[in-house]
């Protein structure tokens, strides 16, 4: 009986001892997956914060690219700054243009006589200039444009084209082909009807007859004789001046003056700046008064 009971507490003792190992191995198995569920989670950490230093060096050598070629930029600026400083500068005009731009006084206004007379005088070439006008009109006058009669005579006289109800087709189809050898075109106002598909090709090029303009008339030989005699058409440029000739040196100081008044008697009344100059010749600037 004895002998029985101490077989049986054996064999407890080596089941106890088999759940002991079992559980011993268990408990390393489950500490060396946590031991790797560690280390995995530690790479990554570690890869992600390679990846941000490799980031920040990327961005400190752009940085640092930007900031050398500024330098360079820089100092390039400062060589060719330099250099000019060193180089001649070549007057903007020749020594004859400059004496004469001397006998005029910067900024001062003259009367028209004076100016004239100035404008006349200070003329540095050799062939017959013209007189020139440029009127700055004031940004409150737009599109202004139409005709004027230059008592004191043109500078050129130009070639009209008159288009009446017995050519209007004829002169469609030439300006159709491309044919615009022409200054000026005069038309019939019974035929604007007919003449308005040629806008897109005239309006660019400032040939469209227009009434504003007066190149639109009831009597087309009545207005191209005036013209002929002196009529001119006068309009401002995108940059809101008006541009207009006066007539040659030879004109004499007498005739220019006569145009010069009646450009000035159709313009608006406000106006910016007035300058007179020949062909080549200084500006002189001419009072509004």
């Amino acid at each position: 009986m004895g002998v029985c009971l101490c077989f049986g507490a054996g064999r407890l003792t080596t089941r106890r001892k088999m759940t002991e190992k079992k559980k011993k191995v268990k408990d390393e198995e489950e500490e060396i997956v946590a031991t790797e569920e560690v280390s995995e989670k530690e790479l990554l950490k570690q890869a992600e914060e390679r990846e941000i230093e490799r980031k920040a060096q990327e961005e400190a050598e752009k940085e640092a690219a930007k900031a050398e070629e500024k330098i360079e930029k820089i100092q390039e600026r400062q060589e060719r700054i330099a250099r000019k400083a060193t180089v001649r500068v070549k007057p903007r005009h020749g020594k004859n243009y400059r004496k004469l731009a001397e006998k005029i006084e910067r900024d001062k206004e003259y009367t028209v006589v004076d100016g004239i007379a100035l404008a006349l005088e200070t003329n540095p070439v050799k062939f017959d200039a013209t007189v020139e006008m440029h009127v700055k009109l004031n940004n409150k006058e737009k599109n202004t444009r139409g005709m004027v009669v230059l008592p004191g005579g043109v500078t050129k006289e130009k070639n009209i084209l008159e288009v009446t109800a017995e050519n209007v087709d004829e002169v469609i189809a030439n300006v159709k082909a491309g044919k615009l050898d022409f200054d000026l075109m005069l038309a019939d106002i019974k035929v604007m009807a007919k003449l308005a598909q040629l806008a897109k090709v005239l309006g660019p090029k400032g040939l469209m007859p227009s009434p504003k303009a007066g190149t639109v008339v009831e009597d087309v030989k009545k207005a191209a004789a005036e013209l002929k005699g002196g009529k001119v058409e006068f309009r401002a440029d995108k940059n809101n001046v008006v541009h207009m000739s006066l007539g040659k040196i030879t004109f004499g100081a007498d005739r220019i003056k006569q145009n010069y008044q009646a450009v000035m008697d159709h313009l608006p009344k406000r106006i910016d700046s007035i300058y007179l100059t020949t062909s080549m010749g200084p500006s002189v600037k001419i009072s509004r008064k």
